[in-house]
């Protein structure tokens, strides 16, 4: 199970099932919960409760980070990403495969948008697949497109911490 941050900034947290961790960069991120998913996945989900981020819209945001972890997976990163993009397509913004966000083991990142379907309300998302240990991870940070540019600076930091 991932620490419930009880008030203490840049605490590392390890990721279940692989020997990653990252640290969140102030007592601003908050744990929300974990749930199972039906493919056996454990999903954490933490929140940002930093500043009051107001969209164009006039609603409150809560910034998320979402951990998608599924121990004993067998395909590779690039299968796990098509899996999981299958799950929710989005609009791929960038690409890559080396720098912050991706463990020395190597993964694919995406900087990517998607329109949710019901809300139809924009989103905006960093996001790292990675493999360790044979258990895939999905890690994104995400936000409404037109609060992004606030919170991309604190989403680069955190993923810039993943080793």
């Amino acid at each position: 199970m991932l620490l419930a941050l009880a008030g203490t900034a840049a605490a590392q947290v390890n990721i279940p099932g692989t020997r990653v961790s990252f640290r969140l960069n102030s007592d601003d991120w908050r744990y929300l919960r974990t749930f199972k998913l039906d493919d056996g996945a454990d999903v954490y989900l933490y929140y940002y409760v930093g500043r009051t981020l107001v969209d164009m819209e006039g609603d409150t945001v809560l910034p998320c980070l979402r951990i998608y972890v599924n121990e004993g997976y067998d395909g590779d990163v690039y299968e796990l990403a098509y899996d999981r993009y299958l799950l929710q397509p989005f609009q791929s913004v960038d690409e890559y495969t080396h720098g912050p966000g991706l463990p020395k083991s190597g993964g694919i990142g995406y900087v990517g948008a998607y329109t949710n379907p019901v809300s139809q309300k924009d989103y905006q998302f960093l996001m790292t697949y990675f493999k360790d240990r044979g258990t895939a991870v999905e890690f994104r940070l995400e936000t409404t497109k037109d609060t992004f540019e606030e919170m991309e600076f604190e989403f680069r930091d955190i993923l810039g911490t993943l080793k």
